[in-house]
């Protein structure tokens, strides 16, 4: 059953010579109510979605105004389309052009007469205060109604603005630390570099700090060979004659970086003839050594020590000193041999 509203049409409507609800279909035969008054082409039927309460009630109050009113009237059409854009579901709004021209083809059909031809006298009278009444109350109704969609629409402009409004904040916000986080990066980038650079510039310094260390370290083995070979010419020539073991060893010159009898050890004296010698890695090593192992023979001791007897240190030393210079003689023999 169909729920009407209570407006002050109902009175009017009986004095019509029309019936909109009837003619125009409003009330859905397979419910007996008022629903979408669409096509469902799926179902092959009208469609049975229920219609809001206050559509419902609106779309009454038009029918009640039409009622009063005919075709030719100029408000007629608006208040039709409006009628039947009320009487849709949200799946069939679509659809109301169509039913516009439904529905005027079945006016048209009916042949109403203008206003003018309505009766006169007292009853002419009381009909056009009803409709004056109804016209009151559509547009108070309508005034109304438009009030509401406008505060309404206004209502969703302010959230709308505000979700704008906070959307630009957010974006707003992630952008600053978008920013923040690139100036962060590029901070750091910066101290990488730099930092690099510090390396890069300290690791040139090592370099050239070893690179001179070992010019230095080079050019100090080559005086210590020059100074070994200037007293061994020297020695051999000058007429010493120690008295003491300590005034013999003060006079040798040791085949040792500091050239001192204290310094002696296999190591030390390796070394020397590794990193003094000139020929150190060639194929001339091989003589220079040769002709080591004769300076240092534990026979030859005497022309070392001449007038005083070398102690047991003093021996175990020129044993040694022999032995490496043996072996770096056979060293260079398998490099010169292969």
């Amino acid at each position: 059953m169909k729920v009407e509203a209570q407006t002050p049409f109902s009175s009017a409507c009986k004095a019509t010579q029309w019936d909109p609800e009837a003619i125009l279909g409003i009330i859905n035969p397979d419910r007996g109510s008022f629903t979408c008054v669409g096509y469902a082409p799926s179902m092959r039927r009208q469609c049975r979605n229920p219609i809001a309460r206050n559509n419902r009630d609106f779309v009454y109050g038009l029918l009640d105004l039409l009622a009063l009113m005919g075709p030719s009237s100029g408000n007629f059409a608006t208040l039709l389309e409006e009628a039947a854009y009320r009487s849709l579901c949200w799946r069939h709004g679509i659809q109301a052009d169509d039913i516009v021209k439904k529905w005027e083809a079945s006016i048209v059909a009916l042949n109403l007469p203008g206003p003018e031809a309505k009766g006169k006298g007292k009853q002419s009278k009381n009909r056009t205060k009803e409709s004056q009444s109804t016209r009151s109350y559509y547009t108070r109704y309508t005034d109304e109604y438009v009030k509401t969609k406008a505060e309404d629409m206004k209502q969703k402009e302010r959230e709308q603005d505000c979700r704008e409004a906070q959307q630009d904040q957010q974006r707003k916000k992630r952008q600053e630390e978008q920013d923040k986080e690139k100036l962060q990066q590029e901070r750091r980038d910066k101290e990488a570099r730099e930092r690099r650079q510090r390396e890069a510039q300290k690791r040139g310094e090592r370099e050239q700090q070893a690179r001179e260390q070992a010019m230095k370290e080079r050019r100090e083995w080559q005086q210590a060979w020059q100074n070994y070979v200037t007293k061994w010419a020297a020695f051999k020539e000058a007429k010493h004659e120690p008295c003491t073991v300590q005034q013999a060893q003060a006079l040798i010159p040791w085949p040792v970086k500091s050239g001192r009898f204290g310094d002696l050890t296999r190591e030390h004296v390796r070394g020397f003839y590794r990193e003094a010698c000139p020929d150190t890695k060639t194929t001339a090593m091989f003589k220079t050594m040769q002709r080591e192992s004769l300076k240092w023979h534990p026979d030859k001791m005497v022309n070392l020590y001449r007038n005083c007897a070398p102690g047991d240190a003093d021996k175990m030393v020129i044993g040694m000193i022999c032995r490496v210079v043996l072996e770096l003689r056979e060293e260079a023999k398998a490099m010169r041999d292969e």
